[in-house]
């Protein structure tokens, strides 16, 4: 979500002066004259610890994306004919466009969830009410606006643009000349933060009351120090928080997905020795994204292979990913009662089947029984 606030932020930014930018200079160049390289152990020890994550991912099991679907969670998820009117604050007019885009993005079963009034419809209506900003925030005059342009509820609030924060600390560094005992000196650190609140406000047309209202806080930050890290401009931080407190709101009034990674298992316990490449050729295929000939491979292996755990679990697996809900429930079932000891991720992956399949519930019957014009 893109968000411009040219203005707000050009009139809230604070810039880093000369003076500390002159100082951060002149520190990494009194760095590099002091200790112009690192000892021997020291770049082994670097060496040592880039390899180390290339050598555990080189040992992982191959993990899948399973997308989770969540409803609403509030109320504001019923009402499907929606308009937003004009929100206040110094960043209201950029984030009522933006408001409005969220709403309209929002997609379930392959169509748009939400039905908003467009907004010259809603002008001419103000223009002919001539109603003011500050009478928007009056429920009486909000319910007459929903009745004339025939919504089921309508949005306002206020969007405000909050000051770049910054904040000092320090890091220790070990340095170690050529010609020398190693030292520690201490590096100037800055954090930069920039903030953005929104109010979003929901009104029922036909009871004339609010029924949602929140305040969410985005924020995002920049750290970097004198010897390392690069400043991150305000306008990017700005538009990160944005992005953040429209995200907490876009969870609050519409069906959201989150992607959970499930592992595969790859224990070869219980498969014949006969079929172990094949088992583990299909865990290459995993690995490179080829989930389909993956699946393939471990759905033929399960017959000839029934003392196996990882075989019918990545099967699961491969029904969960797929949206298969009450397949993968029903392995994940039949795995836990052959299992003579917890295995956690059973465990982990029947708490979540059962959760997807209640939200998935959940929303179809919100659905069923939303407030949509009619």
């Amino acid at each position: 979500m893109h968000v411009r606030f040219a203005d707000c932020r050009q009139a809230r930014r604070n810039k880093i002066t000369s003076t500390m930018r002159s100082n951060r200079i002149a520190f990494a160049t009194r760095l590099a004259n002091l200790f112009d390289a690192t000892s021997h152990a020291a770049r082994r020890r670097r060496a040592i610890m880039l390899a180390t994550p290339l050598l555990l991912s080189a040992c992982a099991a191959p993990v899948t994306m399973v997308p989770m679907q969540f409803a609403a969670r509030t109320d504001a998820g019923h009402y499907r004919r929606v308009a937003v009117l004009p929100f206040g604050g110094d960043g209201g007019e950029e984030a009522t466009k933006d408001f409005e885009s969220m709403l309209a993005s929002v997609r379930y079963e392959q169509r748009p969830y939400f039905t908003v009034v467009d907004r010259l419809t809603l002008q001419n209506v103000l223009a002919e009410m001539k109603l003011r900003q500050s009478a928007l925030g009056d429920p009486r005059s909000t319910v007459k606006v929903g009745r004339l342009i025939g919504a089921d509820a309508l949005y306002s609030g206020s969007a405000f643009v909050l000051p770049v924060a910054y904040s000092y600390s320090s890091e220790n560094r070990v340095v170690c000349p050529k010609n020398g005992d190693c030292a520690t000196v201490q590096v100037p650190c800055t954090t930069k933060t920039a903030g953005f609140k929104l109010i979003p406000r929901l009104v029922d047309v036909s009871q004339g009351k609010v029924v949602y209202s929140e305040t969410k806080t985005g924020s995002a930050s920049s750290y970097w120090c004198a010897d390392r890290g690069d400043e991150v401009s305000g306008a990017l931080l700005l538009n990160q928080a944005v992005n953040n407190a429209f995200q907490q709101v876009r969870e609050d009034v519409a069906p959201y997905q989150r992607n959970v990674y499930v592992n595969y298992k790859k224990d070869k316990d219980g498969i014949d020795p006969k079929s172990v490449e094949a088992f583990e050729g299909a865990l290459d295929f995993a690995k490179s994204g080829r989930f389909d000939r993956a699946c393939a491979i471990w759905a033929q292996l399960a017959p000839a292979n029934p003392a196996s755990i990882a075989l019918p679990y990545n099967l699961a697996v491969c029904d969960e990913a797929s949206g298969r809900l009450e397949s993968a429930l029903s392995r994940y079932q039949r795995i836990d009662t052959s299992l003579t000891k917890p295995d956690g991720d059973v465990n982990a992956a029947l708490a979540r089947v059962r959760e997807s399949i209640a939200q998935r519930d959940r929303l179809a019957n919100e659905t069923k029984g939303a407030r949509h014009g009619s």
